[in-house]
């Protein structure tokens, strides 16, 4: 077997483990400080239940302050959508006597 075919598909050598460890290790690393800090956090609302409390009343106002403008952004939205259309919403909402939709109506005698 040649020297390239011995060489994956990265180009580190076959029979070489450690070439390949090395970033399992320092993903391995990062995802364990990473967790160190979730559980420094964890232990810091423990330890001070008025700053949870503040962190939740900031996320609902947070929550209510978004909901308020989406709820906004729909009425414009749909006040645009009734000016450009010719017709009101009223008038909408009857059935037009020349327009009989999809289906024809066939009197039977």
């Amino acid at each position: 077997m040649t020297d390239d075919a011995r060489r994956d598909a990265d180009g580190a050598a076959a029979g070489d483990p450690s070439d390949r460890l090395e970033p399992v290790q320092a993903a391995a690393r990062q995802l364990i400080d990473a967790a160190r800090s979730f559980l420094d956090a964890a232990e810091a609302f423990v330890d001070d239940p008025d700053a949870l409390t503040q962190v939740v009343e900031v996320v609902s106002r947070t929550a209510r302050d978004a909901a308020r403008v989406a709820e906004a952004a729909g009425r414009r939205a749909a006040a645009r959508s009734e000016a450009a259309s010719p017709r009101s919403a009223q008038e909408a909402d009857e059935p037009d006597d020349d327009d009989q939709g999809p289906v024809q109506h066939i009197p039977v005698s």
